[in-house]
């Protein structure tokens, strides 16, 4: 058995009930650009600019590394671009609506809040557990 949850009280954390848990944590993690949110806040300290987890985010798909004169290496603007939009009008809305990220719309940040972190420690189970059971 994969060990998903460190506390039966932690399955409400995302529904009413255990099913609806289960559901919303797996339609969360479901798309990567959303998991890369989670995972580079938390490596962040909990908090980034819109902008940021967009060059994060659109550099780590472009598998690109920073070079000396740019900290965005090969990364093309437009890809930036669509990875912002992407971020902005989809991924961190569906994060702030289920109450694991805060969206400040005015500064463009975004803050882990703690149902992220019990997100991505369920992410993390699901990493560890064997190939059989992925």
């Amino acid at each position: 058995m994969i060990p998903l949850l460190n506390s039966p009280e932690s399955l409400t954390a995302f529904g009413d009930s255990n099913a609806d848990a289960v559901d919303t944590a797996m339609d969360l993690l479901a798309n990567r650009r959303r998991r890369a949110v989670l995972q580079y806040l938390e490596e962040r300290g909990g908090s980034a600019t819109l902008t940021e987890l967009a060059v994060e985010i659109a550099t780590r798909e472009a598998k690109s590394e920073p070079n000396a004169i740019s900290d965005h290496g090969d990364l093309s603007a437009r890809d930036r671009r669509a990875v912002r939009l992407s971020l902005h009008h989809t991924q961190i809305p569906k994060l702030a609506a289920a109450e694991v990220v805060d969206y400040d719309t005015a500064t463009e940040t975004v803050t882990l809040r703690d149902r992220g972190r019990a997100l991505l420690s369920r992410q993390e189970a699901v990493d560890g557990a064997p190939q059989g059971f992925r």
